[in-house]
């Protein structure tokens, strides 16, 4: 199996590289998604496979990667450090980086500790400031991933996250979730509530962006909006009549922006 290497820690991070001379694009999924649904993602197949190589990461802590359950193995530099490892183990010198929700604000770390590796940022539900404690997600996530804790399973988080949602997620999509560690799951999730902002200049960045985020996202969506207008060379995009989980259910509008930002960045 494909693994790469944190050198900072000693971390094994799994992957998946489809291979090709197009230019690299390296997709992180949210907190409980591995491989195979980042694979499956709206935005992964719309991707050419003639003209882009793609390449899907397991964030640590999920899936088939190491999974430890100590918050301070959550720090962003940690995690942008794996994200250059799965580049490092394939040779590719710079990348596109596609990230939703978890995985995006993790493209916001990329922009901050690593922007020359990055030839562009995808970041779809996420925003790169402190995390409010007082949105939706915000106030059920602790508890949630306590009893899941307690329980030794994922079931009260994934069910906490149908209620936020309005809808029970696709068996396959369930068994996946609940196939994660509950105390790998819970660490990462503290780390996010508490880091704080992720730059502190964000109007610094030359890095290409393009941010993408449901209207109805009462988590995320205005810090987005300022993130997009702060960053230089940022295109936003607001999904209407989407909220956090529904915006990455229906892409549809974002994908003619996705392609045109990784063309122009490659």
């Amino acid at each position: 199996m494909p693994y790469a290497t944190n050198p900072r820690d000693g971390r094994r991070i799994y992957f998946e590289d489809d291979g090709g001379d197009g230019a690299a694009v390296v997709f992180h999924g949210g907190l409980l998604d591995s491989v195979e649904l980042v694979r499956d993602s709206h935005i992964a197949r719309a991707l050419p496979r003639d003209e882009f190589r793609l390449v899907y990461a397991d964030h640590r802590g999920v899936g088939r990667s190491d999974k430890p359950q100590d918050p301070e193995a959550y720090a962003m530099p940690l995690r942008v450090a794996d994200a250059v490892a799965v580049l490092e183990e394939r040779g590719i010198e710079r990348a596109h980086f596609i990230g939703a929700s978890y995985g995006g604000r993790l493209g916001y770390g990329i922009g901050e500790h690593a922007p020359e590796r990055a030839l562009s940022l995808v970041i779809g539900g996420h925003q790169p400031y402190a995390v409010s404690p007082e949105g939706p997600l915000a106030r059920v996530i602790p508890g949630a991933l306590a009893a899941s804790r307690r329980e030794d399973s994922l079931e009260p988080f994934v069910q906490a996250l149908e209620t936020v949602a309005g809808a029970r997620f696709p068996p396959e999509v369930r068994a996946r979730y609940l196939d994660n560690d509950p105390a790998a799951i819970e660490a990462a999730s503290s780390t996010m509530l508490a880091e704080g902002p992720i730059s502190s200049d964000l109007r610094a960045w030359q890095v290409r962006c393009l941010i993408h985020i449901g209207v109805g996202d009462a988590d995320f969506y205005e810090q987005a909006q300022r993130a997009a207008n702060e960053i230089p060379n940022a295109e936003f995009i607001a999904i209407e009549d989407a909220d956090h989980v529904g915006a990455h259910l229906r892409p549809g509008q974002v994908i003619p922006a996705v392609l045109r930002t990784l063309r122009a960045a490659s």
